[in-house]
């Protein structure tokens, strides 16, 4: 019984997916997955970089998600123009949704930093698998029986902007504007401001040795509808290669993080997320790791980005 009705619960999962406006998946590590979150954040790191993230959320909890992340960015040969690609996927009870955005940032020097307006533009592709809901021997749906799987495409835009020196960063975006809802047997766009996902984040370096620094960095997500996430955590950076920090999701999750520096090029980040609401006890906590490679023989940073 209980098996069943879990995957009732997927199926309702997957519904949401194809109606309305899906929450803009947030990380742990979300300073180093920037471009996950503001299309503005494109170039700031002055080189071209690459990252590739898995997480694994609710370990235990049975069609809890899984995502994967690949994020590339880099400034064009006039360093006012940058440009990233973003390819997201992520599994969710029985529906599989696949994201593919192209990226743009206008930056401007402004102060002792620069100024960047994102832009990002491509489609979410929801395929959801009713066949894999079971019902029960006693009953029969061809709904859930036929095997067919129901693929959408859910084209979108969003904005954001960005502001960054060596010492802190501060940001704000909406990643998606539209919303889409089934009418009629179709999938419908519209705009809803309810809906708007409103992101906002900043962080700051804190010390000058080379031996030890610490990092705070928070980060909102808000709905009009009074929705909200807080995240807030820091981290302590010691001779600017070993990173160890901690995280307060409000009412959802603590997390732990570790980062390694293996070089000018290669970062690898992990967290281990313990959850605190609702689902307490209900899972194993959540898992992510990250590595990102950066090229940096044609543009070279003037000195270690912390952000």
């Amino acid at each position: 019984m209980i098996r069943r009705l879990i995957h009732i619960l997927l199926f309702v999962l997957a519904t949401l997916s194809l109606s309305g406006q899906r929450y803009t998946p947030l990380y742990s590590q979300y300073w180093i997955n920037g471009l996950a979150i503001n299309p503005a954040y494109a170039g700031s790191r002055e080189c071209f970089s690459n990252s590739v993230m898995y997480r694994n959320q609710w370990i235990g909890f049975e069609g809890a998600p899984v995502t994967q992340t690949i994020s590339s960015h880099a400034p064009l040969l006039n360093e006012q123009h940058s440009v990233g690609l973003l390819l997201f996927h992520e599994k969710i009870g029985i529906s599989h949704n696949y994201d593919i955005y192209g990226n743009y940032a206008f930056r401007f020097k402004l102060g002792g930093g620069k100024f960047a307006l994102g832009l990002k533009a491509g489609t979410s592709i929801v395929q959801a698998s009713y066949s894999d809901v079971l019902t029960g021997d006693e009953v029969y749906d061809p709904e859930f029986s036929s095997g067919e799987n129901e693929i959408v495409y859910q084209p979108n835009v969003g904005f954001g902007v960005y502001y960054y020196t060596d010492a802190f960063y501060l940001g704000a975006s909406i990643p998606s504007f539209l919303s889409y809802k089934q009418e009629n047997g179709k999938n419908v766009m519209y705009n809803n401001v309810n809906n708007y996902d409103f992101l906002f984040s900043a962080g700051i370096l804190l010390g000058k040795s080379d031996v030890f620094k610490f990092r705070p960095t928070t980060l909102v997500r808000y709905r009009l509808d009074n929705t909200f996430q807080l995240d807030i955590g820091g981290n302590l950076i010691f001779y600017n290669v070993f990173w160890i920090g901690a995280a307060y999701r409000y009412n959802d999750e603590i997390a732990f993080m570790f980062e390694y520096q293996i070089n000018d090029q290669i970062r690898l980040g992990g967290s281990y997320d313990m959850a605190t609401g609702d689902l307490a006890g209900m899972n194993s906590g959540s898992f992510e790791i990250i590595l990102r490679y950066e090229f940096k023989y044609k543009i070279m940073a003037v000195s270690p980005r912390f952000f």
